[in-house]
C-alpha cells in the first residue's frame, strides 16, 4: 500500500503542505511577538522619559525623585509588575523601585529581554533610566496563538489531504484502468482496452498510446497465429502425400516403375515444401530487417526483358502471349529484389491466364514517378478476395481451383519488395476479364535515364 503511486503522492503533498503551513504559523507568531514587543518598548521608553523628567538635582550631589501620580499608579500595578531604576552620570544608583529585580550596575541603553521580563534602558538628561515589566502574559498569548495556529493547520491539512486523496483517486483512475487492462491482457484477453474519459490529459494520452500499442500487439499475435495455422495447413498436405506414398511403397514389394512413380510424387511434395519454407524464410528475414535492399542504378526495362525471357517457356507451355511496352527508365533499386517482384507478378499472370491469353508488361514515367504495369486476360479475382490478395497464405477460390499447389506467399513478398523501395502497389480486377497490378516508385527512388550519345542513336537506327 505504501508503495502505491497514490499514497506516495499523498505523502509528498502532506509533507510539503505541513512544511508550508508550519512556516506560515511560525511567521505569524514571530510577527505577532515582535509587534507586541514594539508596543511594550514604546510604552517603557515613554515611562523612562517621564521618570527622567521627574528627577531633580539637590544640594551636595543629592537627587530627588518625585513621580507624577499617573506614573506612581503605573508602577503600583500588580499584573505586569513594572519597575524602574535611575543612575546618575557618575554611575551611582540614584533610585530603584524593586531591589530584587534591578542590579546596581549601569546597563547599556536599549531594549532587552531577561527571562520573562522586558526592559528598556534610556539615556536622558545625563541620567540612565531603566524601566521594565513582566511579559509572561505576552508569552501566554503567543503560545495560545501558536496552539490555535497548530489546530487550524491540522484541520486544514486534514481537509486538504482528504481532498487530495479524492482528487488523486480521480486523477489516477486511468492508471488503475491501465493496470486492470494489462492484467486482463496478460491473462489472455487480447480484446481488453483502456476506457478513456478524457484524451487531453497526460494519462489519457498514455492510455491512448497504450491502446494503439495493444491494437498492434493483437494484430501481430493474430497474424502470428494465422501464419502458424496457414503454414501448418500448407505443409500438412505435402507431408501427408509423402507419408502415404512411402507407406504404400514399403507395404509390399513393388515393381521398379511403381517405386519410381512414388519417388516422383515424393519429389514433387518435397519441392513444394522446399518452396514454401524458402518463402517463409525470406518473409521472416524481411520482417526482422535481415534482408537488405542494396540500392543501385538499374534499368527497369532491362529487368522486365530479363524476367519475361525467363517466363517465356512457361508462357508458351500455357499458350499465353507475353507483350512488353517498356520505356528506357532508370531507378535506384535492388536488381535481385526487383527481379523477384517481376517474376512473381509474371508467374501469376501466366498461371492464372487462359489459353491464347495475353500478358502485357509496361514501364512508363508519370510525372516524377516510374510506373510498372502487369496486366493479364485471365480468370480475374473476385471482389471479396481483392482486399486480401497481398496477405500471406491467402488464396481465393479461383486461384485454388486453377493452381491448388500454390502457397500464397508470392504477392506478400511482392508487397514487401515494393515497400522496401518506398513504392506503392495496387491491384484491380474483373472476374473472367482481367487482372492488373500497378507498381509506382516515388520520385526519390527515380534517377534520370541516361541519354544515348550520337553514335548509339545511329547504331540503333541501323538495327
Amino acid at each position: 500500500m505504501a508503495d502505491s503511486l497514490r499514497v506516495r503522492l499523498l505523502l509528498w503533498y502532506a509533507a510539503i503542505l505541513a512544511v508550508v503551513v508550519g512556516m506560515v504559523g511560525v511567521a505569524v507568531c514571530v510577527v505577532t511577538w515582535q509587534s507586541r514587543l514594539a508596543v511594550i518598548d514604546d510604552g517603557l521608553a515613554a515611562r523612562a522619559e517621564v521618570i527622567s523628567g521627574s528627577v531633580e538635582r539637590g544640594v551636595g550631589g543629592r537627587f530627588d525623585v518625585e513621580l507624577p501620580p499617573e506614573a506612581t499608579a503605573f508602577f503600583q500595578e500588580s499584573r505586569t509588575r513594572p519597575y524602574y531604576a535611575v543612575w546618575g552620570d557618575d554611575g551611582r544608583l540614584i533610585d530603584r523601585s524593586d531591589p530584587d529585580l534591578v542590579d546596581p550596575v549601569v546597563p547599556a541603553p536599549g531594549a532587552r529581554t531577561r527571562g520573562s521580563r522586558r526592559e528598556m534602558v534610556v539615556a536622558s538628561r545625563g541620567l540612565t533610566v531603566l524601566v521594565g515589566r513582566d511579559i509572561g502574559e505576552v508569552w501566554a498569548e503567543i503560545w495560545a496563538l501558536a496552539g490555535t495556529m497548530a489546530m487550524v493547520a491540522i484541520a486544514g491539512v486534514a481537509a486538504s489531504l482528504a481532498g487530495a486523496w479524492f482528487l488523486a483517486g480521480r486523477s489516477l483512475a486511468p492508471e488503475q484502468r491501465i493496470n486492470e487492462t494489462a492484467r486482463r491482457m496478460s491473462g489472455g484477453d487480447l480484446a481488453a482496452r483502456i476506457a478513456i474519459e478524457r484524451k487531453d490529459t497526460e494519462l489519457g494520452q498514455v492510455a491512448l498510446a497504450l491502446n494503439t500499442a495493444f491494437d498492434r500487439l493483437r494484430e501481430s499475435i493474430e497474424r502470428q497465429r494465422q501464419f502458424t495455422a496457414d503454414a501448418s495447413h500448407e505443409l500438412r498436405t505435402p507431408v501427408a502425400t509423402m507419408m502415404a506414398e512411402l507407406e504404400w511403397a514399403l507395404l509390399h514389394d513393388r515393381p521398379a516403375a511403381d517405386y519410381r512413380e512414388s519417388l516422383e510424387t515424393c519429389h514433387r511434395a518435397g519441392g513444394r515444401m522446399q518452396s514454401l519454407v524458402e518463402g517463409l524464410l525470406i518473409l521472416a528475414r524481411a520482417d526482422s530487417g535481415e534482408l537488405p535492399v542494396r540500392r543501385a542504378s538499374v534499368r527497369l526495362d532491362a529487368i522486365v526483358e530479363e524476367s519475361v525471357g525467363l517466363l517465356r517457356p512457361l508462357a508458351q507451355q500455357q499458350g499465353v502471349r507475353l507483350r512488353v511496352a517498356a520505356d528506357t527508365l532508370v531507378i535506384a533499386g535492388d536488381r535481385d529484389r526487383l527481379r523477384e517482384l517481376l517474376s512473381n507478378l509474371l508467374y501469376n499472370a501466366v498461371i492464372y491466364n487462359r489459353p491464347n491469353g495475353t500478358v502485357t508488361v509496361g514501364v512508363e514515367r508519370q510525372g516524377a514517378a516510374v510506373v510498372l504495369r502487369v496486366r493479364d486476360t485471365g480468370i480475374g479475382i473476385d471482389s471479396n478476395d481483392l482486399p486480401h490478395v497481398f496477405e500471406r497464405f491467402y488464396r481465393g477460390e479461383r486461384a485454388r481451383a486453377r493452381a491448388p499447389a500454390g502457397a500464397g506467399l508470392g504477392l506478400a513478398l511482392v508487397r514487401w519488395i515494393v515497400g522496401a523501395h518506398g513504392g506503392t502497389i495496387a491491384c484491380t480486377s474483373e472476374p473472367d476479364e482481367f487482372t492488373q497490378f500497378v507498381v509506382s516508385f516515388p520520385a526519390s527512388a527515380v534517377e534520370p535515364a541516361p541519354v544515348p550519345d550520337r553514335g548509339e542513336q545511329v547504331q540503333a537506327a541501323a538495327r
